[in-house]
């Protein structure tokens, strides 16, 4: 056996043995998966562990690229060590809940380390300048978020630069195409548009290397050459993308803008059993997505979250939908002849019925949170009032929703959303003024209930949440504003 081979064999039983040690270990962390296959197997790998790893790989694959000498491997430290502490100090201060997760910081460490690699082969067979750094980039910003993105695009085009023999070229080129690729991203909602964007990214590329040759920095041979290698960049850039992101997406948990488009399509089975079995629900779930998605979208959250949030949050009504008042008919009510204890136990089943539907059809970890926080520990006091009718010893923590209560201002904006939807829907007649009632007394009742003390929501948030819902029912039930009367004389 070689030397190449004690090696690859010795790193294989490092890593099976971390994976032994850690990967047994619970938590309650961004992924929900199944053991049955292994894209749905986790491995936990402790945060410090990953950047440790990254920052070695990194050192090692740019020692290598630079070349092998004592003032080389310390011009390489001092580099990397102030490359990774001004990428954590921002990461820290600007995304400091990337850094809390465990799934988010082995995607950023296995995006860098994977970046590098690429660029080492890129340039080892062809050239740097046909490194897609700009699917890098847009994955992180996708996967990760924007401002990751923007810091990728500037670390990587650096990187490039400096193993390109410090060329200021290949720095700026890759630097263009990377913070274009980062703004782009956020026009991403279908995976078609990444070929859109690929044909955007070459057109960055021969724009950079055709402002180089007008300044006599190429020849005329040469440059014709970087434009081919720009076209070639933008191909691999859309290649990588399509290849990677459905995978990356899978694995660490992801849920993108094109994610939450395909759950969104009414064709989902999840979808269409709730329109066919629970029509009520269904219905229902429609007017609470229109009214979150207007909110969300009033205080800077992704609409288009809230909305698939909205469409999913009652799937748990699949299992007994009679024994829910949107889809009840003129029959008798089931919870006639029941206890009220027994009423509120079903009620509140609908939350754990939900999250177990959700994870059978791969629903992202995202939209079960919502699932599970709409409710929170609200009370159902319908039932509550009735026991209390019947038995003056009830247990108040009985007919109260088992929570979590909200945790993200999504999760809070659907239960405001579920809650005043279905107060307005109950209202005789839904006049502006009643409908702007009905919507403060909600969100006061969630307020003193305390609903929304493990969320980062504010008062700011709430005033313009209230104000959103307010126009959108106004909208969804044609109330006309009320107007005072005036006298004959015009007094």
């Amino acid at each position: 056996m070689n030397l190449y081979d004690k090696a690859r064999h010795w790193i294989r039983a490092v890593l099976l043995s971390i994976a032994k040690d850690l990967g047994a270990e619970k938590r309650h962390g961004p992924a929900i998966r199944s053991s049955n296959n292994i894209f749905s197997s986790e491995i936990k790998i402790p945060v410090a562990v990953s950047v440790v790893i990254t920052v070695a790989a990194a050192y090692c694959m740019f020692v290598m690229g630079i070349g092998l000498s004592y003032k080389t491997m310390i011009s390489v430290a001092i580099f990397t060590f102030a490359a990774v502490a001004f990428f954590v100090i921002h990461t820290r201060k600007k995304e400091g809940d990337i850094l809390t997760d465990n799934d988010a910081v082995v995607l950023m460490c296995l995006l860098f380390i994977l970046g590098i690699l690429v660029l080492q082969i890129s340039k080892e067979y062809l050239s740097s300048l046909i490194f897609p750094i700009s699917a890098f980039v847009m994955m992180a910003s996708m996967l990760l978020s924007k401002r990751i993105g923007l810091l990728y695009a500037v670390m990587l085009s650096i990187f490039a630069g400096m193993l390109d023999g410090m060329r200021f070229d290949g720095f700026l080129i890759m630097f263009c195409s990377g913070i274009f690729a980062a703004f782009e991203s956020g026009k991403i909602v279908r995976r078609a548009d990444f070929i859109n964007t690929g044909i955007k990214v070459v057109a960055v590329n021969a724009a950079v290397i055709s402002m180089f040759y007008l300044l006599h920095v190429y020849l005329a041979e040469q440059y014709y050459k970087n434009l081919w290698y720009g076209v070639l960049n933008g191909a691999f850039a859309v290649v990588m993308m399509l290849a990677f992101m459905p995978l990356f997406e899978k694995l660490f948990s992801r849920t993108t803008n094109i994610k939450l488009i395909e759950l969104a399509d009414f064709n989902n089975p999840l979808l269409k059993r709730l329109m066919l079995e629970a029509p009520g629900t269904y219905h229902h779930s429609l007017m609470t997505a229109a009214i979150a998605e207007q909110a969300a979208d009033a205080i800077g959250e992704n609409p288009l979250l809230a909305r698939v949030c909205s469409y999913y949050h009652d799937i748990g009504k699949l299992k007994n939908p009679e024994y829910f008042i949107e889809n009840q008919g003129a029959s008798q009510n089931p919870h006639d002849p029941l206890t009220p204890t027994m009423s509120s136990l079903i009620l509140a089943s609908h939350v754990k019925d939900g999250i177990s539907l959700a994870k059978k059809y791969n629903v992202d970890k995202n939209i079960i949170d919502a699932i599970e926080q709409h409710h929170g520990t609200t009370m159902m006091y319908f039932f509550y009032h009735k026991a209390l009718e019947a038995n003056k010893e009830t247990e108040v923590e009985t007919f109260r929703y088992p929570g979590p209560r909200p945790k993200t201002k999504t999760a809070a904006i659907v239960m405001i959303a579920d809650s005043v939807e279905a107060a307005c829907r109950a209202l005789e007649e839904p006049t502006a003024v009643r409908i702007r009632e009905t919507v403060e007394k909600v969100i006061n009742n969630k307020f003193t209930d305390e609903q929304f003390s493990d969320c980062p929501i504010t008062f700011k948030d709430l005033h313009l949440i209230r104000d959103s819902v307010t126009a959108t029912l106004i909208s969804i039930y044609h109330a006309r504003i009320e107007y005072k009367e005036t006298t004959s004389n015009g007094n």
